[in-house]
This record gives C-alpha cells, sequence and structure tokens, in this order.
C-alpha cells in the first residue's frame, strides 16, 4: 500500500505539477496564518505578528523541497532541471554544439558500421544446433593441409569412429537452373542425408533431406537458399512442391534454407542429396577425392581426442590400403564456424579496431574541447557550490550535458549508418561469408547505445571531476574571466590530445602499411595479359552433354560463332579461370624415371583442361615447344603442356619437350601423357602466393572421368580489340542460339576478376584509410582546440610581451614550441603503439615488412605537417593582439 502511494504521488508530482505546486503553497500560507494569529492573540499587531512568523518559520523555499522531497521524485526533477539547464547552454554555444555532435556522429557512425559487418559476419548465430560441437574436417598432405577424402574413405570414417555422434559428406556441386522461363548457373552442394541432422538445421520452409532422399533411384529433390527464394521466386510461401530443372534432371523442392545457413568455402545455392551409390566408380578405393566432411562431437570428447582416433583410423587405412592412400600424411579438423570466417576474421576485426580507435579519438577530442570551454565556467560551478550545491550534483548537470551531445552524437551516427548501409554493401566483397543476413538488428542498436554511453563517460566524467574539485576563492576573484583551470587540467589536455595524436599515428601507419602492400599486390604480374579480355562461365546440362563428344560439339558449334562477334581477336575455353573464386583443381603426377621414395612424397601440380587458342588468348608465352591444336584429339597419345615451374623444378637435367608424367586424373591408375610445350607461369588461385606448377590438357583429350568437373565449370576467354564495343547481349544471344538450356554465368572484363580477388584487401585498406584520414583530422583539430585555448588564456602576457618589443616571430616560435612539445610527445608514443600493434596485422602484409621504415617515416611526417598547420592557424590569433587592448582589459 506504501509503495501504491508513493507512486501516486509521484503521478501527481509530475502529471499534476501546478495542481501540486498551489497546495504546497496554500499549505504554506496556512501554517504561517495560523501562527500569526496566535502571535495576535498574545498581544502583537498584524504586521509583528506576521513578521515574527515569518522568522520562525524560516526559508520557504527550503519548506517546499521537505515537502516534494516527501512526495518523492526529488532526484528526477533535479536531473530533468539539470538536462533544461544543458539545453539552454548548448543554445547559447552553437558553434561547440555543432563541431562536438559532428565528431560524435563522426566516432559513433564509424564503430556501427564497423560493428554491423562484424555482427553480420561474426556474431550473429549460424542456425546450428550447439554449433561449439561442430567439427570441420580435412586430408591432409604434404603440401596441402586442407584437402579432401574420396567416398571410401568417408565411409570408412563414418563407420569406425566412436567419439562423433556422427559424420557427414559433403561435395560442391555446380548446375544449371532452369524454371519460369529463364536458365541460370547456380553453385550448391550434395549432401548426405545425415548432414542436416547432425548439423541441427531447420529448414525455413518445407522438409530437412532425409535417409530416403540419400537412396540410389529415390525421387530427384532439392533444396533451395533463402538468397535463392528470395531473389528468383519472391519469397513465394507457396514453394515447396514446386519443380525445376536442374542440369536437365527435374527435381522438386521440398525445403527452403535459412538465411543463416553457410559452410566454409562453399557456396550453398541449393542443397541435393548425395546419393553415394547413384556411381559406382565413387566406390572404388583410388576414386576421386571430392568430399569434405562434418562432425558432431559426443558430449563427453574433445577436439583432439576425436582427432587422435581419426588419425588412428587414417593409419590402419594406410596399412591397409597403401597404394590408395598415397600422400595422406594426416587430418585436420577445424571448428566449423571458425573456418567459415577464418579467412576474414583478421580483417574485419582489424578494420573495427581502427573504427573504434576514430571513436576514441573523437571522445578525447571532444573531452579536451570540453575541458577548454569549462574554464569559462569555473566561475558558475563556484557560485553553485556557494549556494549549496554538491560535487555529485555538478558533476551529475556536467555528465547530463555529455550524456545530451553523445545521444544526439550517436542517434545522427546511427542515422548515417541506417541511410548508408547500401554504399556500404558496395564497398563489401561479394564474397564475404553470411554477408546475406546483413541487416540493423537489435545488436546494432544495443551496441550503438553502449557507445553513446562510453562516449558520455569518456566526454564528460574527467571534465566533471576536474571540474567539480575547482578552487571556489580562487575561481569567485576572477572575477568570471574564466581561469587556466589549474595544473592538474592543463596537464590533462596535453595527455588527451597527445593520445589524439597517438591512435591517429596508430591508424595512419596500418592504412600506410595496408596502401604499401595493396600497391605491390596489384603490380605483381598474374602471368597473363588482362587486358582487352572479356570472361564468360558457364554449366552445362548432364542430361545434354553426357560425354566428351557431346562438349567438343558444343565447343565447335559455339567458338565460330564467338569468334564473329565485333571486335574480338580469339575465342578461347578453360575449366578453371585464373584468379576466379574457389579456383583449386590439383592433381598428383610422377617422371616415370624418378618415382617418389616415399609415396606421401608424390608432387601434385594445377590442373587445367583448355581449348588450342588459350595460351594465346590470355597472352601466356610459349618458351619451348608447341601449342595445342585441333588435331590433339581422342585418336592421338595424349599431350599436356607444363609450365616452367614443374619444367624446372622437375626436369632440371633436360628438356622436358617429349618427355613423359605419369598424371593421376582418374578413377583408375595412372595414366601417361607427352609434354608438347613449356609455357610461363600464371598465378592460378591468388596473387599473393608463388606461381605453382601447372599442367594443362587439351579439350579433345578429356577423360571421360573429367567430363562432370569440365560440363560443371566452364570459362570462355575472349580477347578484344582495343575500343571494341560492349558485346555482353549478343554473347548471351549467341549462346542461347547454340543452346537455349546453358546456363550463363556473369559476363565480366579479366581485369574485374583480377580486382575481384583484391577485394577483400581493397575493403580493408578503403575502411582503414578512411578511418585514418578522420583520425588525422581530429588530432588535428583537438591540437587547435588545445592552443587556440592555451592563447586565449595567455592574451595578456602577449601583450605584455609585444609591449616589450617582442616579435611576431618569437611569439610564432613560443607557441610552435608548445605544439611541437605536444606533436613529439604523441608520435612518440604513437609509434611505440604503432610497432606493437603492426605484429598483429603482419599476415595480411605482402610485400612489405610490418615494420617498414619508409611507411612509419612517411606518416609520422604527414601527421607532423598537418598538426604544425593547425598550431600555425591557431597562431595567427596570438599575431592580431593589440597590446593595449590586452593590458587595458585586465
Amino acid at each position: 500500500m506504501k509503495f501504491l502511494a508513493h507512486l501516486r504521488s509521484l503521478a501527481a508530482r509530475f502529471f499534476h505539477r501546478s495542481q501540486t505546486e498551489d497546495e504546497i503553497e496554500e499549505e504554506l500560507r496556512s501554517h504561517i496564518q495560523h501562527r500569526v494569529e496566535d502571535l495576535e492573540r498574545s498581544g502583537l499587531d498584524h504586521d509583528k505578528a506576521e513578521r515574527g512568523a515569518r522568522i520562525e518559520f524560516g526559508s520557504t523555499e527550503r519548506f517546499k523541497e521537505e515537502c516534494r522531497e516527501e512526495l518523492g521524485g526529488n532526484f528526477i526533477d533535479s536531473v530533468i532541471q539539470d538536462f533544461r539547464f544543458s539545453f539552454r547552454t548548448l543554445r547559447k554555444s552553437p558553434a561547440f554544439f555543432a563541431v562536438a555532435v559532428v565528431t560524435l556522429a563522426l566516432g559513433i557512425g564509424a564503430t556501427v558500421a564497423a560493428f554491423s559487418v562484424v555482427n553480420a559476419v561474426l556474431l550473429r548465430p549460424y542456425g546450428f544446433s550447439q554449433p561449439e560441437r561442430l567439427l570441420w574436417i580435412y586430408s591432409q598432405r604434404p603440401d596441402n593441409a586442407r584437402t579432401n577424402f574420396s567416398l571410401p574413405e568417408y565411409c570408412d570414417y563414418r563407420d569406425q569412429n566412436t567419439s562423433f555422434d556422427g559424420l557427414g559428406a559433403i561435395a560442391s556441386y555446380n548446375v544449371s537452373l532452369s524454371d519460369l522461363g529463364q536458365t541460370e548457373r547456380v553453385q550448391g552442394v550434395r549432401m548426405s542425408a545425415n548432414a542436416f541432422e547432425i548439423l541441427g538445421l531447420r529448414p525455413l520452409l518445407g522438409r530437412a533431406l532425409s535417409a530416403a532422399d540419400d537412396r540410389n533411384g529415390a525421387p530427384a529433390v532439392v533444396m533451395i537458399s533463402y538468397g535463392l527464394w528470395s531473389g528468383r521466386y519472391g519469397k513465394d510461401q507457396a514453394i515447396v512442391g514446386r519443380s525445376v530443372n536442374l542440369n536437365g534432371e527435374s527435381r522438386e523442392i521440398v525445403g527452403v534454407l535459412p538465411s543463416s545457413f553457410a559452410l566454409p568455402n562453399l557456396d550453398t545455392d541449393i542443397v541435393v542429396p548425395l546419393q553415394p551409390d547413384s556411381d559406382p566408380r565413387r566406390n572404388a578405393r583410388n576414386s576421386v577425392n571430392f568430399l569434405r566432411m562434418v562432425g558432431r562431437l559426443k558430449t563427453q570428447v574433445t577436439a583432439p581426442q576425436a582427432h587422435a582416433e581419426l588419425d588412428s583410423i587414417r593409419q590402419n587405412l594406410h596399412r591397409q590400403f597403401p597404394d590408395t592412400y598415397t600422400g595422406k600424411v594426416g587430418i585436420t579438423i577445424v571448428p566449423l564456424t571458425e573456418e567459415i570466417v577464418t579467412n576474414v576474421r583478421a580483417v574485419l576485426l582489424t578494420i573495427f579496431c581502427a573504427a573504434g580507435a576514430v571513436f576514441l579519438i573523437g571522445c578525447t577530442n571532444l573531452a579536451g574541447i570540453s575541458l577548454s570551454r569549462a574554464g569559462a565556467r569555473q566561475r558558475e560551478l563556484a557560485v553553485r557550490t556557494a549556494l549549496g550545491a554538491t560535487r555529485s550534483q555538478l558533476t551529475r548537470l556536467l555528465l547530463v550535458e555529455s550524456f545530451i551531445l553523445a545521444m544526439i552524437g550517436g542517434s545522427l551516427g546511427l542515422l548515417l549508418e541506417i541511410w548508408g548501409q547500401a554504399f556500404l554493401l558496395r564497398l563489401v566483397p561479394t564474397d564475404l561469408p553470411r554477408i546475406a543476413t546483413f541487416s540493423i538488428d537489435s545488436k546494432v542498436f544495443i551496441f550503438a547505445f553502449f557507445v553513446t554511453l562510453v562516449a558520455t563517460l569518456v566526454c564528460g566524467l574527467a571534465p566533471a571531476w576536474l571540474l567539480s574539485r575547482s578552487d571556489l576563492r580562487d575561481a569567485l576573484v576572477s572575477g568570471g574571466r574564466g581561469s587556466s583551470g589549474g595544473g592538474m587540467q592543463s596537464r590533462l589536455r596535453t595527455w588527451l590530445v597527445a593520445g589524439q595524436i597517438a591512435l591517429a599515428l596508430v591508424l595512419l601507419a596500418n592504412a600506410g602499411l595496408l596502401f604499401r602492400s595493396f600497391a605491390r599486390l596489384s603490380s605483381e604480374q598474374p602471368g597473363f595479359d588482362s587486358s582487352n579480355l572479356l570472361t564468360v562461365r558457364f554449366s552445362l546440362p548432364g542430361v545434354t552433354y553426357p560425354d566428351r563428344a557431346a562438349i567438343v560439339q558444343f565447343y565447335e558449334k559455339l567458338q565460330p560463332q564467338l569468334a564473329k562477334l565485333p571486335g574480338i581477336g580469339s575465342v578461347a575455353l578453360v575449366s578453371i579461370l585464373p584468379l576466379a573464386p574457389k579456383s583449386i583443381s590439383f592433381i598428383h603426377f610422377t617422371r616415370p624415371d624418378r618415382p617418389p621414395g616415399k609415396p606421401e612424397d608424390t608432387p601434385s601440380t594445377n590442373y587445367r583442361i583448355v581449348g588450342p587458342d588459350y595460351f594465346r588468348a590470355m597472352g601466356i608465352p610459349l618458351f619451348a615447344g608447341r601449342y595445342f591444336t585441333e588435331e590433339d584429339d581422342g585418336n592421338r597419345p595424349p599431350v599436356a603442356i607444363v609450365s616452367t615451374v614443374l619444367a624446372n623444378n622437375h626436369f632440371p637435367d633436360r628438356s622436358p619437350i617429349g618427355q613423359r608424367v605419369l598424371i593421376d586424373d582418374t578413377d583408375g591408375n595412372p595414366r601417361p601423357v607427352e609434354i608438347v610445350g613449356v609455357v610461363g607461369p600464371v598465378k592460378q588461385t591468388n596473387l599473393e602466393t608463388p606461381a605453382k606448377a601447372d599442367i594443362y590438357l587439351p579439350l579433345r583429350q578429356i577423360p571421360k572421368d573429367g567430363v562432370p568437373f569440365l560440363r560443371n565449370s566452364t570459362y570462355w576467354v575472349l580477347k578484344t580489340s582495343p575500343g571494341a564495343p560492349a558485346i555482353e547481349p549478343l554473347l548471351r544471344a549467341a549462346i542461347r542460339n547454340v543452346d537455349a538450356n546453358v546456363a550463363v554465368g556473369d559476363v565480366r572484363p579479366m581485369t574485374e576478376v583480377m580486382a575481384a580477388a583484391l577485394a577483400s584487401r581493397r575493403f580493408s585498406l578503403l575502411l582503414v584509410g578512411s578511418f585514418a584520414g578522420a583520425a588525422l583530422f581530429l588530432a588535428a583539430a583537438g591540437l587547435y582546440a588545445v592552443i587556440s585555448y592555451g592563447i586565449q588564456q595567455r592574451t595578456q602576457e602577449i601583450g605584455v610581451r609585444l609591449a616589450l618589443g617582442a616579435t611576431h616571430g618569437s611569439i610564432l616560435g613560443m607557441i610552435f614550441k608548445e605544439g611541437s612539445l605536444l606533436l613529439g610527445t604523441g608520435i612518440a608514443a604513437g609509434l611505440a603503439i604503432a610497432l606493437v600493434v603492426a605484429k598483429f596485422v603482419a599476415n595480411q602484409m605482402y610485400g612489405v615488412s610490418e615494420h617498414d621504415p619508409f611507411s612509419f617515416l612517411v606518416v609520422s611526417l604527414l601527421l607532423a605537417a598537418i598538426s604544425l598547420l593547425a598550431c600555425w592557424i591557431a597562431a595567427r590569433r596570438a599575431l592580431n593582439v593589440d597590446p593595449v587592448v590586452a593590458l587595458r582589459a585586465e
């Protein structure tokens, strides 16, 4: 009952304020009147009685305060008054208000933008049940710790292990999808039916794949991704049960995957059953390695224990089948959720830390400006103290002002992030995992509110604490002119500015290192000529193109059609384009006369199937032998062209031309091919690593086992003449004229493919560079503010110096000495921090040491130049001081 009464009194206090105040006033008058009447009855006249009653009663305001305290809500009322006063104070200082809001909006907006990307990629739930128990499993070879398993291997590990609740198998699956009168190339996966149970994944619509779907001869079904469902089908709720055509085969859509679904280094537009018994060749011990495995640990089993058991199974299999397990030296297991983002985690955290540094610089900048501005308010706060204000009340007043600025700046920063969402997504690399789930959700709003509170404390707590300790007598004697704020305030302002400069240098140093690294990488020669080169990728329907003859026939029909297009010089085919996403395909090979000492020492090489004009179209030089010709077909002995890397490493004692190598590119035994040419090295997978060994086979000699591989992944390259017109519509029309069921992907210049290979580094450089520029501006502004405030406080001193004959040069020297001291302290601290931080971004460097002296020197000089310019701009005020006016003001 007392609590309800308290609530009613609070409600009356805030919702019927005027009525409550009238009642208090009436109560006060009633008490005074009763005392007046008592005194009159004792013999005093009315005037003396009223005067005596008021003296006895004391301060009426104190009485009102006691009544309000009894009613409750006095603290809330005081806070409201602080808000009103702070709004009036800020309205009187529009310049400070604008600078503060823009500074905080810049810092908070940058931090929230970086967090929104980190949230989408790293923090958002994956949709898996107990994801910490899920492991992604690879086979390990001497030259690659992350390779695939064969189907028999998967079955052995699945059946023999006791550490997992289940092991699932997953393979890439690229197909053409046809329905609604459109054919589209999509990339997906084949999954064993138990993989969904292992992942603990629930579909958004429909059902998941079941054990029945995995049986050979079962009805053909497919699950589609959230992106495909929303983009192609407009989020049609009735999509389940519809049939689509995949590679010429009709499949029923049985479910839609959640938007959070992702797998490491795999696109998941569609998911179809693995059906391990559908292709008997896959059951051979020496069949192709095409599977990844995913497992769910049992509750009492640790990852090291599971790894030890899997490796023990591998060793047993190696003893049973020594020839089959050539080169497989171990097992690699990694947490599934970590593997999904392993390639981008460091980059995103670097960007987030850079944004956080901008935020801290903005806060310390504003704290320094607030300290400088607070000198003029010391008399006001001293008067408040003299009138009874406590230290906590003064602190609250100043924190409320900081909170107002932080809330307005934070709200503006959040709005900028929401409005700039589309622009931010255009900067993000398209292959960034899980970026499709990017949205401004509750976590982003909570984080924005959190950084707003941090900004309130950082910007307001130090000024509030120092000003609440101001010397009352000194502040009152100063006559309202303000004071320098004492030694502690001066030192704190100095530390804040030096800290800003140090953080700005750290960001600039990292941006400089990233820029030099990116410039070095961009200048790397990939081994081919990307100018005037157009690329297109497509998939061929399996029903229409079941064998090599059908694919060759398609090539022979399409090649002359493309060659007729305007501005086309040469046309060629390749199985995997250099630097294309997920462009990995390798085989093992040996020299017949130099077999490896141990099976695991068998060398590997990149494996590509090409048309006769591929090397001419790509501008890959021929160093020995010849190119492929139309006569290199299935009726002739198999031939190959190798790169200089393979030739130099494996034929150092002789010319490779005419030599034979045994290549393992079929499900059978290794087969011999004759080397007929040696071409230049090509960086196939990325620009960071040196070119590796390459072996090329002619299209017309592709083995039977390679047909599905080429059918699912085919690129055409077209060399165009300079200034050739845009031919994409003509190119698509030419392909449709040959076969309308071929799913055509993006048509892109090769320069765009190369740019995409650097997209992650470019994204990091753009954001970190932008943050570094903002930090440079804020640090220079902070130094300018402190120097300007110092000049303002020393106006009389400067006037006296000028009156005594000091020159403008000496005044400038005095001011520049102060600025240089701050600058030197900040740069020294920044260099020390930057050298430590550089170790954490060393893995993002290419061709540049993380301690590159040139980068550190350039950014230090840049920061010094901009900061000294800010000092000079501030110092001009000192040169305009009139000695007479300055002395008269005192």
